[in-house]
């Protein structure tokens, strides 16, 4: 890509533009039009997203676009047998004590985030925000699909690094909690039908590996709402998982290993 595009905003380049960079046009793949005709269409949460962050994700449709190794995608195969053994298990749709969440539920609630997703924990909106599971006997379900951008221009952008931040960490910190990444996210879901829509700002805290549980991370939730309170942010939602989490040296995220963005 020309590097005098790489640090220029999607939202501000025209359709010619986007189409000679390899963002727009009929040889461009479906994802990454769908990407860029998103961030058109919504300047106001995603008009800070650039060229060079579209430009990792154009590369990554393009190396998964290479003939695979075998005939059967394994990491595609895996989870449709995933899909497959869950939504057939009655207790996989529903929450057995001592469990917080259905084993459906934390294996897919992040489905389409990366190629290896991560495995939810807890989210503060649990009861409220119900995950959509399978309806009983169905042989066909499309299973939401979410997609992770940055958050901009909100209240909490002003108060994160100066005081948001730090409290969450000395909290997390002060509940024995060990973290890998402390991240703000919100997710763009795509449900059944193609129905699309972005949802709330999300305090994204990664745990790590076998250090804890989701007992832990609920009962220190309700401290990092009230951080949140404090600062006049009340329709934030907090969501853990467990994972390795390793910066890019660009502004993509990787989870164990995958892309985020």
């Amino acid at each position: 890509m020309d590097e005098a595009y790489m640090d220029k905003k999607i939202v501000d380049l025209s359709d010619d533009e986007l189409v000679k960079l390899g963002f727009l046009g009929p040889n461009v793949a479906p994802g990454i039009k769908s990407l860029v005709e998103k961030i058109k269409a919504n300047p106001v949460y995603l008009g800070n997203v650039t060229c060079f962050m579209v430009d990792v994700t154009k590369r990554k449709y393009a190396a998964q676009a290479q003939p695979p190794a075998s005939p059967i995608s394994t990491t595609v195969n895996e989870a449709e047998m995933l899909y497959s053994e869950l939504s057939n298990d009655p207790t996989a749709l529903t929450v057995i004590v001592p469990e917080l969440i259905s084993q459906y539920e934390r294996n897919f609630y992040y489905h389409g985030v990366s190629g290896n997703p991560p495995k939810l924990l807890w989210r503060s909106d649990l009861e409220t925000n119900p995950f959509p599971i399978p309806p009983p006997e169905t042989s066909f379900y499309k299973i939401p699909t979410k997609t992770a951008f940055g958050v901009f221009n909100t209240r909490l952008n002003e108060v994160w690094d100066d005081s948001v931040a730090p409290q969450i960490l000395a909290s997390m910190k002060a509940h024995g909690l060990k973290y890998s990444a402390l991240e703000t996210a919100r997710f763009l879901t795509v449900e059944e039908g193609g129905h699309e829509s972005f949802g709330p700002i999300v305090v994204w805290i990664a745990v790590r590996p076998n250090t804890t549980n989701a007992e832990a991370v609920r009962d220190a939730t309700p401290d990092i709402l009230r951080i949140l309170a404090n600062v006049q942010i009340t329709d934030a939602v907090v969501e853990w998982y467990e994972g390795s989490v390793v910066s890019l040296s660009g502004p993509a995220l990787k989870v164990n290993g995958e892309s985020l963005v």
